[in-house]
């Protein structure tokens, strides 16, 4: 490499899991003596400008997956208003999914290269012709590009990376791992987590999936826990998360790395991602995995329809995954995994036998999607069949979910259907069988013997109790979620679920809900946030889903979707069109959306329909005023003005005593920063626990 070689900008995408490929790509350019710059955008918003007026950079570079197509267009744009000529090159899968003619297009996303494959084999050749003001680009490994002369797309064909030759660690001390090594799983929020990778590629061919970098290779055995030592020693983390796309693709090799993990002097738990059809797969690479410190393993169901699993080229079939799963069973290993729903070709029925198959074999699993992203088999046969009319259009305004509940809704509207279901009764047939999954999820892994004390000020919970696969004692401290509380066992791994409606306290609430919910005939869900989603997902009440007129916003904000889930997303002045029976609170911050409610039907001099609440009146400070308050107010007749006063001003009181434990949390998310650097993050992390011990 050249002395005198200018620096690349390298600017990483907004995501939020750990950037293991820029990690790579940091390793690759530190071993060849490649200066640059290096921003990640989850935490700083460039001054590009400011940027361009200090260095004389040689190129700007960034990259990532179809899911960062809108980041990565409006950013090139930025940096070609400021710096026309500056080269601009592009990595990662969205190189080789994204349209050709896209790539190079400036109105779509306008870059001048990008880098297919492992930049480990092309992007320091790549760097010396740019920086030695060379074109000859015809020997670069995986470099697309457009020829200056005849404007000709190139693609150059990528080489794999010498994965037995060269030990190469990923450059962590440019990450930001304070933020990136907590856990990506939910649930496991709290859990420190780093990751290794044993192999690079995948065997698989399906047809929903756009392979990284091609076929399944592994590393030396040697070098793998050569790293992991250095992880071990360098970093103080919980559990090491194996990051393959799949881990070993046969027994053998999966018994090789459990024998030499076991001879290390420091061993942490670990968990791994596999296929169901690993060759040899029995009982005893389970049990030699659990024995060698695996906590958690997982598995792609993808579907309970061999017509659905051949129609993906998914190359596994329904009983083996049945097997998979029942082995794990039997060797006592959490295993995680998820089926996929909308699949191309896919009919109601196929759904039902999926979900029929992860019922009867009580799969403690999750569910996604079909997302026809764009690289995809499944993308180009959407596109044969007309399906996707205006390729522009559809990168433009698609935002990919890897699930139905995203709380946004963004692309519900704008969905592309590829299943046999017809597209009026797609989200209805969704949402019902995902529904009889997720219930019976909630009501079979439940945590035992459950006692809990709530802090109403700073709106958390405290919940012991015990678990009921292993019967190990359960003790979390999280946000109230009444309606879906989620957590895990922490000496078994399984994902549980916290019933409060089991409880005495909160059993009569229940009955009365039940009663009143199924003899409604219009029902409106006030909330937009996570408890009414919860009322989609699960199935508490009993309740005809099709009574449902829709879910008010009770901030009424005009730029919102119209849709939540499938169903209309309401203002106010929609209620006097739609004129409910019954309307249930589920997600009211502030508390007083019923305050607001009775203005508003007493301004219209409207009777004021059954108003339900989620929680008993006696666990709610907001309710108990609000109880006492209608001694003195109806909202009829003459007194009605007075009465929306009284109401308006409690509305307002309400509004403001919210804000206190929002206050508290803004206080502790400013604090943690400064905490983590005077006391170390393991620390401050107690610390935090503490504090919501004793606010519980």
């Amino acid at each position: 490499m050249q002395a005198n070689i200018k620096k690349l900008l390298i600017v990483k995408p907004p995501y939020r899991h750990i950037p293991l490929g820029i990690a790579y790509v940091l390793s690759c350019l530190e071993r060849n003596n490649i200066p640059f710059d290096f921003i990640d955008t989850t935490f700083v918003s460039p001054d590009y400008k400011k940027l361009f007026n200090k260095n004389d950079y040689l190129a700007f570079a960034t990259g990532g997956l179809i899911a960062n197509f809108h980041f990565i267009s409006e950013t090139v744009k930025t940096i070609r208003s400021i710096k026309p000529d500056l080269p601009i090159i592009m990595g990662g899968n969205i190189v080789k999914d994204v349209n050709p003619e896209f790539l190079f297009d400036r109105e779509m996303i306008g870059i001048d290269y990008g880098i297919i494959g492992e930049a480990e084999t092309s992007l320091p050749y790549f760097i010396e012709k740019l920086n030695a003001g060379s074109y000859d680009f015809g020997e670069v490994p995986g470099l697309f590009f457009k020829d200056k002369s005849s404007g000709q797309i190139i693609k150059n064909n990528p080489k794999r990376f010498d994965l037995e030759g060269e030990n190469v660690f990923p450059a962590w001390h440019h990450i930001n791992m304070e933020f990136y090594k907590y856990s990506d799983v939910s649930y496991m929020a709290s859990q420190v987590v780093l990751p290794v990778v044993t192999a690079r590629g995948c065997v698989g061919v399906c047809t929903f999936c756009s392979p990284t970098i091609g076929a399944f290779r592994k590393r030396p055995i040697s070098h793998v826990m050569e790293e992991i030592e250095f992880l071990f020693f360098k970093y103080n983390f919980d559990i090491l998360s194996i990051l393959n796309e799949m881990f070993y693709h046969t027994k053998e090799d999966i018994l090789q790395f459990c024998e030499e993990y076991k001879k290390l002097k420091i061993r942490k738990p670990w968990m791994c991602g596999m296929r169901v059809d690993v060759k040899n797969l029995d009982d005893d690479t389970f049990a030699a995995m659990k024995e060698a410190g695996c906590i958690l393993t997982g598995a792609g169901i993808e579907s309970g329809s061999n017509k659905i699993l051949k129609n993906m080229r998914k190359l596994t079939t329904k009983e083996q995954v049945i097997n998979f799963y029942r082995g794990v069973k039997r060797a006592k290993l959490p295993c995680l995994g998820t089926f996929m729903i909308g699949n191309e070709g896919e009919n109601e029925e196929d759904i039902k036998e999926t979900i029929d198959m992860v019922i009867n074999e009580e799969m403690n699993c999750d569910a996604s999607l079909t997302d026809a992203y764009p690289g995809t088999q499944i993308y180009r046969n959407a596109l044969k069949k007309g399906l996707i009319r205006d390729e522009k259009d559809y990168y433009g305004n698609v935002f990919f979910t890897p699930g139905p509940y995203n709380l946004s809704w963004r692309n519900r509207e704008t969905y592309l259907n590829i299943s046999d279901i017809p597209n009026d009764r797609f989200w209805s047939v969704i949402f019902n069988e995902l529904r009889r999954f997720y219930t019976f999820l909630f009501n079979r892994f439940q945590v035992l013997n459950v006692k809990y004390k709530v802090s109403w000020l700073c709106k958390t919970v405290k919940v012991t109790g015990t678990c009921c696969e292993c019967g190990n004692p359960i003790k979390i401290f999280s946000d109230y979620d009444l309606l879906g509380q989620l957590t895990y066992c922490p000496k078994c791994y399984s994902v549980l679920y916290v019933d409060y409606y089991k409880l005495k306290d909160f059993s009569k609430h229940f009955e009365l809900l039940c009663k009143k919910l199924k003899s409604t005939e219009k029902l409106v869900i006030v909330g937009v946030q996570l408890q009414a989603v919860n009322i989609l997902r699960y199935d508490h009440f009993g309740l005809n889903y099709e009574k449902i007129r829709g879910f008010f916003d009770p901030k009424e904000r005009e730029d919102s979707a119209p849709l939540f889930a499938f169903l209309p997303r309401l203002q106010m002045k929609n209620l006097l069109n739609i004129l409910p029976d019954t309307i249930l609170i589920a997600d009211d911050v502030a508390g007083n959306a019923e305050l607001k409610l009775k203005i508003f039907y007493s301004k219209n001099k409207i009777d004021i329909p059954e108003i339900l609440h989620l929680v008993p009146d006696e666990k709610s400070f907001s309710f108990k005023m609000i109880r006492f308050i209608d001694r003195f107010a109806a909202g009829k007749g003459l007194k009605g003005f007075i009465d929306r006063m009284i109401w308006t001003i409690s509305a307002i009181i309400l509004e403001f005593s919210a804000l206190f434990p929002k206050t508290v949390l803004v206080l502790m998310q400013n604090l943690k920063p400064g905490l983590k650097r005077m006391l170390g993050a393991a620390f401050a992390r107690k610390l935090r626990l503490l504090f919501l011990r004793y606010m519980s």
